[in-house]
């Protein structure tokens, strides 16, 4: 039972909470609306197969309803707020995974009534999200599974604690130490537990099988995808960002089905050498913070709109890219190692800046350079988040290597706030005209 007595969250009249969600949800359904029209306008021979997800992006909308109706039949659902958590588990204990992180601006602003605006704007927009019952998913969720990443994800499972059951999961900071990978399994077992507890349904090793093969198809459509962005742009990048997050929320079966479709639809594209937009466009890759659908979306729109017109290529994103690229590698359908495979996949795959490591984190570098030469990225956008420190201190280190490869990468700091949009565009529209320049050379 969660104690009727808040540790963290203050005290909100009922009418101001019904006043301030009806305000933000009005605001946020015209910015969804507002979003899905300029990416349709902005991309050439848009794919027909992107309606599905235009249709899924609404968060008030189908899913929502869904979600409702398996609660309704009995279905627990547990909310995550980061890739961490292990989807695998969820699915074999026939619960519904959803992540719960905010993309909201506006309730960035209702975040620091709690915590101190210096605070991550995401866990900001997140505690705001919850004051007033915005979120359908977090709101939806049973209970909610917090990996201790950064101090702000740390206190935002205390803080959510007051309305829900939260299990911390807390994750070794140097991943590579032959202890590691043992703490991060207890761990698991742990959640393990606890959600068999919540649900009622023991995890099966049959149920395990199914549902990590499950992700695997998942992971192999959403590789597909990625792999389409190699070559000349039939898909601009905010519609694959998208198709990458509606993952969170969507049913992962019926996503896994329409992402194939989509694929399908691009290979008959660049057969027809259908591009989405110019082959001049500067191709450009994006990391740093996760960007979180359906306001947090400027920096992707000033790229793709920008005077030279850019394209998202590729991204280093735990919202996007980082989401389901790598599968769980099973050797033997034995119970022990299918926990073993979910615990490295979750843990030696990430490419977190939470982690240090003998090397410094090689892992997030190799995947940068990786991407930088398979996707051809021309230049690179290090974007965060005021308050956001993880990924502002490795800035200095990614530029660096990025010096030394000769690949420009500009470093852009924002808040929770549409009111930077214009100077953000003027400095991203600068970035795209150099690195033009550098084409034409």
């Amino acid at each position: 039972m969660i104690s009727q007595q808040k540790k963290y969250m203050i005290e909100i009249s009922q009418k101001e909470i019904e006043e301030l969600r009806n305000s933000v949800k009005a605001t946020s359904r015209k910015v969804m609306a507002e979003n899905i029209a300029r990416m349709k306008k902005t991309s050439k021979n848009r794919p027909k197969a992107m309606e599905y997800f235009d249709e899924v992006a609404d968060l008030f909308g189908k899913r929502e309803k869904e979600i409702q109706a398996a609660k309704e039949s009995g279905k627990k659902v547990i909310g995550y707020m980061c890739l961490f958590a292990p989807t695998e588990m969820i699915l074999a204990a026939d619960a519904i995974p959803v992540r719960v992180n905010s993309g909201w601006y506006d309730t960035s602003k209702l975040g620091d009534r709690v915590v101190p605006v210096e605070v991550c704007p995401v866990i900001r927009s997140t505690i705001g999200a919850k004051m007033i019952g915005l979120s359908p998913y977090l709101e939806l969720s049973d209970a909610l599974i917090s990996v201790l990443t950064c101090d702000g994800m740390t206190k935002l499972g205390e803080i959510l604690s007051d309305y829900k059951p939260v299990w911390a999961m807390p994750i070794p900071r140097v991943k590579d130490l032959p202890q590691s990978l043992r703490f991060w399994r207890e761990g698991l077992l742990t959640v393990k537990g606890q959600i068999e507890a919540l649900t009622g349904n023991k995890i099966t090793r049959k149920k395990l099988k199914s549902a990590i093969e499950k992700t695997q198809k998942a992971t192999k459509a959403f590789r597909r995808l990625q792999e389409l962005r190699k070559g000349n742009p039939v898909i601009m990048g905010r519609d694959a960002m998208l198709v990458n997050q509606t993952y969170m929320w969507d049913d992962i079966t019926r996503w896994t089905e329409k992402t194939e479709a989509l694929c399908d639809e691009l290979e008959e594209k660049v057969r027809r050498k259908e591009w989405s937009c110019s082959l001049d466009a500067p191709r450009v890759m994006v990391t740093g913070t996760p960007m979180i659908w359906p306001d947090n979306w400027k920096l992707p729109t000033l790229v793709e709109e920008g005077t030279p017109q850019g394209v998202l290529v590729a991204d280093e994103l735990c919202s996007s890219e980082r989401l389901l690229y790598d599968p769980v590698g099973v050797d033997e359908w034995t119970m022990d190692d299918m926990l073993n495979a979910i615990g490295e996949r979750y843990l030696m795959a990430s490419t977190c800046p939470c982690f240090t490591s003998k090397d410094g984190n090689a892992d997030r570098i190799n995947w940068m350079l990786n991407k930088i030469k398979e996707w051809n990225v021309q230049g690179v956008i290090y974007y965060v988040v005021r308050g956001c420190m993880s990924y502002a201190m490795e800035y200095t280190r990614i530029k660096k290597v990025l010096d030394g490869i000769n690949i420009p990468v500009y470093y852009l700091d924002t808040e929770y706030t549409r009111e930077d949009v214009g100077q953000m565009k003027t400095r991203v529209e600068a970035f795209l005209e150099m690195l033009t320049a550098r084409i034409d050379i």
